[in-house]
């Protein structure tokens, strides 16, 4: 007769069993089981004088796991080890001689994004952290857990193939830079849905023949850089605020489709609390729709915002990752000349300026404001400003 909760084996039984009952009833016995590969239920009425057909191996097991030591433990974990990295490190390989992610690089993506099913932040971390870097990780992780298949990557068009560069060498993903030469070459065929990973720019993609290739694509994950150039204008019909409107069009058409997003940017409102409210309503349109100015926008308690300061950044040792940063203001007194010049150099930038403001020319504009940092310089430095203009 068999005790509840031994495991017993015999031809009688196609696999191994575990005893639920096992009852004598005149001649037999009546034997209840669950087999333990299959959890199939099995019913059985044998004769007494058979019941040594079957075999105990609890004591058996027990004998075997009794001989088991640490060190069989720490071998079995090392293969467990070896085996999973064998099957992700080419989907990964994050770490490798070409990089080596920063602990502020590894908190914000491994602590903070992939926290959570649907990834949609803001990382407006001061210049020089390496947001690029952190987009990469965070598109090798959720390519490695099968999370994103097609990424599109909306960037300025001088650092489009600065971006192509990095992440070829540093994540080995090779993204293809979408632009007019590449759309005549395809003709009728939308290049953007050709491509899984697709880089262009987001004054071009903002392009009314442009942007319906790019919703008609429709990518798994969207990432922004100085996503900022997408403010809403509320109010305005000057040549600049029709431009933005329509990337703030773009952005509201391609964002709110995409399972996750990523908007970057080291200036995340520049003062303007109704503005970045508008912009925030690209990450979470219900959250952001309709509140108060100040209302969940801080950066501390947003949680859709990842922002750290360079004074705040460390290397694994601890050691600041910038040097500090010091501020000096230092008085001087300027001639009589010098200061004719600065009053008419200060004259000549505000009236131009203004006009360029006006006009919708931003181009003119940010030269009128590099004319007064030329001046604040140097002599020489403004002389041949002003004679080149």
């Amino acid at each position: 007769m068999f005790n509840v909760g031994e495991v017993v084996t015999g031809v009688h039984f196609p696999e191994s069993v575990e005893i639920k009952r096992c009852e004598a009833y005149g001649d037999y016995y009546i034997i209840e089981a669950i087999g333990r590969e299959t959890n199939q239920f099995f019913e059985l009425m044998i004769e007494k004088e058979k019941l040594n057909e079957l075999e105990v191996l609890s004591r058996r097991e027990e004998k075997e796991k009794s001989s088991i030591t640490p060190l069989d433990v720490q071998k079995y974990i090392q293969y467990l080890m070896l085996q999973n990295e064998s099957k992700y490190s080419k989907s990964r390989a994050l770490g490798n001689k070409k990089l080596l992610p920063l602990p502020h690089q590894i908190e914000a993506v491994y602590s903070r994004m992939l926290q959570v099913p649907q990834i949609r932040f803001l990382l407006a971390d001061d210049p020089g952290a390496g947001k690029t870097i952190m987009s990469g990780m965070l598109i090798k992780e959720l390519m490695a857990r099968f999370s994103v298949e097609r990424v599109l990557i909306l960037v300025p068009p001088l650092v489009m193939k600065q971006w192509q560069e990095e992440l070829n060498e540093k994540f080995q993903e090779q993204f293809r830079i979408i632009n007019r030469s590449v759309l005549n070459e395809y003709g009728r065929e939308n290049p953007f849905a050709v491509y899984n990973l697709c880089i262009a720019s987001i004054y071009w993609a903002a392009r009314d023949e442009i942007k319906p290739l790019i919703q008609e694509a429709e990518f798994d994950l969207i990432i922004v850089d100085e996503h900022t150039k997408w403010l809403h204008i509320l109010m305005g019909r000057s040549r600049r605020k029709r431009h933005v409107q329509k990337l703030y069009q773009l952005g509201e058409s391609i964002l709110r489709k995409s399972s996750h997003c990523l908007l970057l940017t080291a200036t995340p409102h520049k003062g303007d609390m109704e503005n970045f409210r508008h912009l925030m309503r690209l990450v979470d349109e219900d959250i952001f729709s309709n509140i108060g100015e100040y209302e969940s926008l801080k950066e501390k308690t947003n949680p859709f915002i990842i922002r750290r300061l360079k004074e705040n950044l460390k290397n694994f040792d601890g050691t600041p990752l910038f040097p500090k940063r010091t501020t000096k203001t230092i008085q001087f007194t300027l001639t009589d000349e010098e200061l004719a010049l600065y009053e008419d150099v200060t004259q000549y930038v505000r009236e131009h300026f203004n006009r360029a403001i006006t006009n919708g020319s931003n181009s003119t504009a940010f030269a009128m404001m590099l004319l007064q940092r030329r001046l604040s310089s140097s002599l020489d430095a403004i002389y041949l400003s002003l004679k080149r203009t």
